[in-house]
């Protein structure tokens, strides 16, 4: 009951936020001033984190630091450039007044959403920190893993993996032709492109391994199940043909099983591993996807100026476009009287995810990535469908107009404010998986749309919860005697 009292509040006060900044700021504060007060609330939750956990990976820091890349930086460089696009550099525009009008307008719309999340977040967390539960917590301890189960599941699931992409790179015509074809894979890969994600088992299965190994106080990676189990989750990640795999799926997933260790990583040390990582992604965009659609010329240009190009790609590059689409959104809705909202219908697609192509012809082409590119960046969605990102910003105001901003604000900060590795750390294994595999979600939640990144939440939720639940057992008492000849099970308690 408290919790429901909690999120009402939560839910009471974003609605309050999202009416009052729109009334506040919509369309009467500048540009420059909306980027400056969007910045000190993203920069203020930031430092707030940093403080307190000495962390910039916890859920809360991870909003912020997303926040800070596309709204805030690529606003600025925007402003800078003059130009924007939410496609190719075919669809570039000069930004003339009346997008200056339709960026302050965006902002506001970032700047309620974010607020609306770092209210409900904070209200949640401080909430619980001072509301202690030993009985749940106890009754949720009482079960035990079987750790021989555990690590068949890493095996299996790497073998799927592995299999699968396999598969892949053969019916492709070879390893040069399947990764010639990841520039567009979804088309590429059309029926078949669900393969490619054969990689989130492995992640799953390895991070409770992991977990479960750390609890128990077993070697960890002295054991050559995790070491089969990481290797197929870095090859399968890899060759997935998106940064969101290779970042979300195998780097930052790593970085946290190291953080929730003995010897976690000095703030320094993640900055110096942000900044590589940051490199290694954006390289790997070059060199997959960018190349193949210019022939190679954006390849000769990083090996000539590396710096310059990857500078340019982190806050000119599709990485950050979300911005822009927002900006495209603002616009259409500003010059069409009758602009039709969604009304939900691209969140009602979700469900339509979890079916591949292969076994539904038919099925919902997306949602509201899908949406916004087909009708409002038609050049660029193409015959091929490439998609560009619309954000959840995006995609709540498509959707519920400034009111549904706030919700989505408010909804992000309830799943955020579940993950804080803390609380989890209490309920043992399934709440440190599904802490580790979601909280790098975060920024791919915020940045694309509920088709995808919601999407996946769900089935890495629901993948956590499964493996825990057939690899445990109700706790049995450690003194119950054991019939004659009879030898204890590995089991360890979770």
């Amino acid at each position: 009951m408290r919790s429901l009292l909690i999120f009402a509040a939560g839910s009471v006060a974003a609605i309050l936020v999202s009416l009052g900044v729109v009334s506040l700021f919509n369309q009467t504060v500048s540009y420059p001033t909306m980027i400056a007060l969007l910045a000190i609330v993203l920069l203020g939750a930031l430092v707030r984190e940093l403080v307190v956990f000495r962390d910039p990976l916890t859920p809360g820091a991870v909003v912020a630091i997303t926040g800070l890349l596309l709204f805030v930086l690529r606003p600025l460089t925007i402003m800078w450039n003059r130009v924007t696009s939410p496609g190719a550099i075919a669809d570039s525009r000069d930004f003339t007044p009346t997008l200056i009008l339709a960026g302050s307008a965006a902002l506001v719309e970032c700047l309620i959403f974010f607020c609306a999340f770092f209210l409900v977040y904070y209200i949640i967390t401080m909430a619980r920190d001072r509301t202690t539960f030993p009985d749940f917590v106890q009754e949720k301890r009482r079960r035990v893993v079987n750790s021989t189960g555990l690590q068949a599941v890493v095996i299996v699931a790497s073998a799927i993996a592995v299999g699968a992409l396999g598969y892949l790179v053969v019916s492709s015509g070879g390893p040069s032709a399947y990764f010639n074809g990841l520039a567009n894979r979804s088309d590429f890969l059309s029926g078949k492109s669900f393969l490619v994600l054969g990689y989130v088992p492995v992640q799953v299965a390895l991070v409770a391994n992991v977990v479960h190994r750390r609890l128990a106080k077993l070697p960890v990676w002295n054991n050559w199940v995790n070491i089969v189990g990481l290797g197929s989750l870095v090859l399968c990640g890899f060759a997935a043909g998106g940064r969101g795999p290779l970042v979300v799926g195998v780097v930052l997933p790593l970085v946290l099983l190291k953080q929730l260790g003995p010897k976690p990583f000095k703030l320094r040390t993640i900055a110096a591993l942000g900044l590589a990582l940051v490199i290694v992604a954006i390289s790997y965009s070059i060199v997959v996807r960018n190349a193949n659609f210019d022939q190679g010329r954006s390849l000769n240009q990083l090996a000539s100026d590396p710096v310059g190009v990857l500078l340019d790609q982190l806050t000119s590059g599709a990485e950050t476009r979300p911005f822009d689409s927002l900006i495209r959104l603002n616009e259409v809705v500003a010059q069409d009287g009758d602009f039709e909202f969604q009304r939900g219908a691209t969140y009602a697609a979700v469900p339509a995810w979890f079916v591949p192509r292969a076994f539904w012809e038919n099925k919902p082409s997306g949602g509201g990535n899908t949406w916004f590119t087909s009708n409002y960046v038609p050049r660029f969605y193409g015959t091929t469908k490439v998609e560009t990102s619309l954000s959840a910003v995006g995609e709540a105001y498509g959707n519920f107009g400034h009111l549904g901003v706030g919700i989505a604000g408010a909804l992000m900060a309830v799943l955020a404010s579940a993950l804080s590795r803390g609380r989890l750390r209490e309920r043992g294994v399934l709440g440190l998986t599904i802490s580790i595999c979601l909280t790098p979600i975060l920024f791919s939640l915020i940045r694309g749309d509920a088709y995808q990144g919601g999407s996946l939440t769900i089935a890495t939720t629901l993948l956590a919860t499964g493996i825990y639940l057939a690899m445990t057992k109700a706790w049995v008492p450690e003194r119950a005697p054991l019939a004659a000849g009879k030898r204890a099970p590995a089991l360890i308690r979770a």
